[in-house]
């Protein structure tokens, strides 16, 4: 009777062993996995932007493709088994029989990770990637303390007719005037003469009329020759304080601040001109040349190719039998390279179409 007893605590411990294995498994895994994901997220976006990046250098078509839901879900089965003979004795005159006991267990483990995908077509790709940045969002950043004379190189193509510049098959330079006022932009804003705000429109009663002012009183020497180095540059009013801001790429008004903002595609395009590649791949025709640098305008990205994988890379693809990297240990590149994911968030104003429903079975 004792060692039925016995026996039977046996089977009770592995049932409850299985049991609690099985109602700490999700927690235990949280932090792992959401990690994990998150990484791999990352990786890949870096990946799907630097190849669309030099695709558009060769004239090829850019594809990107959201991952719209993660659904990762785990099942745990544990069991054991115990059986044995009281009386393990065998028939006269023969030993007992050695299988009078035996043990058993089991488990498996199942991962059911879902993950959707979206591929940017239609209104969404014209939404997300081919529609100007709102010049209020920049001017935004700009008030927050991103420096302007990098959101302007990044983000705007042509200010009161003054341009940036190009790349692609309208590929030129940027015009001497938009690098003096980069220059003399900076110098304001980290002496802090520069502000925007949002105030009503007159004619609708609307706060949507973006205004860009100089703020009166006692400024840094130098800085109003800086100011008014930006207005004769722009061709503004030389005794206005504030100019309202419009988009456009130029305007007749002496009070009005034209910006054509680009848009995610436009500054893809303007950052594939820093790849350097073969010279052959340009000269065969099958990629874009490049406009010559400009005026000591800053370079915004340098983006490598060769033959074999870099050993230490911050993202790396593989096009057209060669390597297209970012040096890990390039800050610069790395920064702007990062700040895209800002920028291309600002492009996308629409509304998000619905995901999928997914229906995930009970266990």
């Amino acid at each position: 009777m004792r060692r039925a007893l016995t026996i039977r605590a046996c089977a009770a411990g592995l049932l409850a062993a299985g049991l609690a294995g099985c109602a700490s498994y999700g927690s235990v895994t949280l932090d792992r996995d959401r990690l994990d994901y998150t990484s791999a997220v990352a990786n890949s976006w870096k990946q799907q932007t630097l190849l669309n990046i030099v695709k558009l250098r060769y004239a090829d078509t850019p594809i990107f493709v959201d991952v719209g839901q993660i659904v990762s879900g785990y099942q745990l089965q544990v069991g054991g088994s115990a059986s044995g003979t009281i009386f393990p004795g065998g028939s006269a005159g023969t030993l007992p029989s050695p299988n009078f006991f035996s043990l058993g267990a089991s488990g498996s483990f199942t991962d059911r990770p879902t993950i959707t995908y979206t591929p940017l077509t239609g209104s969404a790709f014209i939404r997300t990637l081919m529609t100007p940045i709102p010049p209020v969002r920049l001017m935004e950043l700009i008030d927050t303390g991103y420096p302007a004379d990098l959101l302007f190189l990044v983000g705007v193509q042509e200010v009161n007719g003054v341009s940036n510049r190009r790349a692609g098959g309208r590929a030129h330079v940027a015009d001497p005037e938009f690098v003096q006022m980069l220059r003399a932009l900076r110098r304001i804003q980290d002496s802090g003469a520069i502000g925007f705000r949002i105030e009503p429109d007159k004619e609708t009663g609307k706060r949507d009329r973006l205004v860009m002012f100089f703020p009166r009183g006692e400024v840094a020497p130098g800085i109003s020759e800086e100011r008014q180095s930006v207005r004769r540059l722009l061709h503004l009013d030389p005794e206005r304080m504030d100019f309202q801001i419009i988009y456009g790429s130029d305007t007749d008004r002496d009070d009005v601040l034209a910006i054509q903002t680009r848009s995610a595609m436009q500054i893809l395009g303007v950052l594939s001109s820093y790849i350097t590649l073969p010279e052959e791949h340009v000269r065969d025709g099958l990629a874009f040349p490049v406009p010559p640098p400009a005026h000591d305008l800053p370079r915004l990205m340098a983006i490598t190719s060769g033959s074999s994988r870099p050993d230490s890379a911050f993202v790396a693809v593989r096009y057209r039998d060669l390597w297209f990297w970012i040096e890990d240990r390039d800050l610069g590149s790395k920064s702007i390279f990062t700040f895209l994911l800002i920028l291309m968030t600002l492009a996308d104003t629409g509304e998000k179409a619905p995901l999928p429903v997914l229906t995930i079975p009970t266990q």
